[in-house]
């Protein structure tokens, strides 16, 4: 499997991807065989997954390191803030307060599944094969965005667009903080945070204005502006 694994880091990285999807799928499903809400299953299945690939992968993670990146990811709040203030304005609701712990587990549970298999396993397989740090940062950001696709089920074009956009700079942010940190529990907190800060709103909305869509792209420009400032700044120091 490590031969493998670093000879092809990326097609490894998506077929871990795919069959870790599946195995969270399963339990999902026997979590509602038992009459289960389905939100439970989801975590469950996604964390217990991600449990698994820590435990055989172990040697790709420095838990030492833990939380010692955290300044690092500070312009991440600037993700948080604006999905606080697009959907404050687009009128949706905070969830019920009875809801807000089922909001908050289901915002974690993807966090701590892909951080762990696209930061984690592929990033490390990624320079096992001997690629540069810049190679690795966009070729894992890359492959994060592109199984997103499998999100993208019934959306339009543009929608399609923006969803492996979004994916591509948030993977860009994670990627640069956690090459410059090899801290994978603050990269894992930084998805959670901007998972949970869409999860604690009732509802979705459905459709941006041209004014909101500007702002976004602004966003997302910010942060990958910040994300290969960060990854040039450590690839100048290695």
């Amino acid at each position: 499997m490590d031969t493998f694994s670093t000879k092809h880091p990326l097609l490894f990285g998506a077929i871990l991807f795919f069959v870790s999807l599946l195995v969270a799928g399963l339990l999902m499903g026997v979590i509602g065989a038992f009459g289960f809400p389905s939100d439970l299953g989801t975590v469950v299945g996604r964390v217990g997954v991600a449990v698994v690939l820590v435990a055989v992968f172990g040697s790709c993670f420095h838990w030492e390191r833990s939380f010692s990146g955290l300044r690092l990811a500070l312009p991440v709040l600037v993700v948080v803030v604006w999905n606080v203030v697009y959907h404050l304005m687009a009128g949706s609701e905070f969830v019920a307060a009875s809801a807000l712990p089922g909001a908050v587990l289901l915002g974690l549970a993807p966090g701590f599944f892909e951080e762990v298999l696209f930061r984690g396993i592929v990033i490390d397989r990624l320079r096992a094969s001997g690629k540069s740090d810049w190679y690795t940062l966009w070729a894992s950001a890359l492959l994060f965005a592109l199984v997103h696709l499998t999100n993208a089920v019934g959306m339009s074009l543009a929608n399609v667009l923006v969803q492996v956009g979004y994916s591509l700079v948030i993977g860009l942010l994670l990627g640069a903080i956690y090459l410059k940190s090899g801290d994978i529990a603050t990269v894992i907190l930084s998805h959670a945070v901007i998972d949970i800060s869409n999860q604690v709103f009732a509802t979705q909305p459905t459709q941006s204005d041209a004014p909101m869509i500007v702002a976004f792209a602004v966003v997302l420009v910010i942060e990958a502006a910040y994300a290969l400032w960060l990854a040039r700044r450590n690839e100048q120091k290695a």
